[in-house]
């Protein structure tokens, strides 16, 4: 398991899946993976913006629903697989 120190890019935080479309991911390589976790005092529109282009948004949607992640995920705000904010 990785510490948050050692993460370098938002590419070693997509989820390991059966899903052969995560490498597609337009947030792939951004070096600033914590825009992808903000406190909730920040706004989250750099990730929205890189969400809405991105080929496989609903289906990293539907992975944090089915997985309760926290985060910025398909452009979409969710706390523990709950969508809070869209």
């Amino acid at each position: 398991m990785m510490c948050a120190d050692e993460i370098s890019n938002l590419a070693e935080l997509l989820p390991i899946s059966d899903d052969r479309t995560w490498w597609q991911a337009e947030c792939r390589g951004d070096p600033e993976p914590d825009r992808w976790f903000p406190f909730p005092s920040e706004g989250y529109d750099y990730a929205t913006d890189v969400c809405n282009r991105c080929p496989i948004a609903e289906s990293c949607r539907e992975f944090a629903s089915a997985t309760g992640q926290t985060g910025i995920w398909g452009g979409v705000k969710f706390e523990q697989g709950r969508i809070v904010a869209a």
